[in-house]
């Protein structure tokens, strides 16, 4: 027999019995959940931490103790892409992220995530007050105002209770599955008592022992003996015929990744593990999930570590999500001469935009322009000084 708990009862005040084989489903079930959307989750969080946060000095791209701080080190315990991981998974689970600026002894600045803050009080022309931040072990007695935190929040409306209503419905669903399919793979005895054995003492008491002790134990072994008393008949009935198999089960389990998917924005066929049409996936999740994340994150930045008079001055930062997609050079060859060749981008340009060192050299900064593009009004010069000469002659 299984182990078992109690639990308080609503009803009537008292206990109620929870087995450890319900502990254990529950527990299998919030791991589904948990594996659904903590892939979701770093699907995002990898996307960001690859991205490049460019720093701007009048319109101009400065690498500079800004940069460093954004894509390096954001503080002494946390490389950028750790401290981006963390922010995106509160902002992912908690519909909301918030980041405050704290200084090392050395007296540079540093960026950390913070763990939990009082929500704060809304007003239409007032700076919103973050009371009770907390960062690991540290609780601020500062109350931040609006424009010393970075706060982002991921939607307007959190998606969680949607997505907790689907869960409990899609466990049932599980459950009954795997039962279904238990049931119909599962060994089955019909056993004839005697009369006279069932007007023994203790007839109840005996049953259930051998029950437990002799049948069940033998009905799970792959090899076993079944001692067969007077007055018990045992006969074996059969399986019982089901449509249920493993593959039912598992599109259940791929229909909780499709829809945490979907509430993120992020194309199924990128959590669910299939291959066809990737890339247009990819170009998909970009576009309605990626972008407009990193844009809420640019403008954050912009506007809380800057300002208007230095944005307008041309000193902002951006975030380049370009650079989240594998860049093979040799499989775009061709668009690399095209890009060059027209004027476009310098070679410097490209290698960046590839990931790869810059050429310390004035020829690898210069734009270039190959000899097959030439002005619209040069063309047409052309034609008619033609067509004027072919009338003379």
């Amino acid at each position: 027999m299984g182990f078992s708990i109690l639990r308080k009862n609503e009803k009537n005040t008292g206990f109620t019995e929870v087995t450890i084989q319900e502990i254990a489903a529950a527990a299998a079930d919030l791991n589904i959940r948990l594996l659904a959307l903590r892939t979701c989750v770093s699907l995002i969080a990898n996307a960001v931490g690859k991205c490049e946060f460019q720093t701007f000095r009048n319109r101009q791209p400065v690498k500079e103790r800004e940069y460093y701080m954004l894509n390096i080190e954001p503080n002494i315990n946390q490389n950028s892409t750790m401290f981006w991981h963390e922010f995106i998974y509160k902002l992912c689970t908690e519909n909301g992220g918030l980041a405050i600026a704290t200084k090392h002894r050395s007296g540079h600045e540093m960026l950390v995530v913070a763990d939990s803050w009082e929500k704060p009080e809304r007003y239409p022309a007032k700076q919103n007050e973050y009371k009770h931040v907390r960062v690991g072990s540290v609780t601020y007695d500062k109350t931040f105002r609006e424009h010393e935190v970075l706060h982002v929040k991921l939607n307007h409306m959190d998606i969680h209770s949607v997505l907790e209503a689907l869960y409990t419905s899609y466990s049932k669903l599980i459950s009954a599955a795997e039962k279904g399919y238990r049931k119909s793979k599962g060994d089955r005895l019909k056993v004839k008592v005697t009369q006279v054995e069932q007007g023994t003492d203790k007839f109840s008491e005996n049953f259930q022992k051998l029950m437990e002790n002799q049948v069940k134990a033998w009905v799970n072994s792959d090899n076993g003996v079944l001692p067969e008393f007077e007055g018990y008949q045992y006969s074996e009935m059969g399986k019982e015929r089901t449509s249920e198999n493993t593959r039912d089960i598992r599109a259940l389990v791929d229909d909780i990744f499709t829809f945490t998917a979907r509430g993120f924005c992020i194309p199924p066929v990128l959590v669910t593990g299939d291959v066809a049409d990737t890339k247009d996936a990819v170009n998909r999740w970009l576009t309605a999930c990626i972008d407009p994340l990193c844009d809420q994150i640019e403008e954050e930045l912009i506007r809380k570590r800057y300002g208007y008079d230095e944005w307008i001055k041309g000193n902002f930062v951006h975030i380049d999500t370009t650079t989240i997609q594998h860049f093979d050079l040799f499989s775009n060859a061709a668009s690399v001469e095209k890009l060059i060749g027209s004027g476009a981008f310098s070679i410097n340009d490209v290698l960046a935009a590839a990931g790869l060192p810059e050429i310390d050299a004035p020829w690898a900064k210069r734009h270039w322009l190959t000899k097959n593009f030439d002005a619209v009004e040069a063309a047409a010069r052309a034609v008619d000084n033609g067509e004027k000469g072919g009338n003379g002659a």
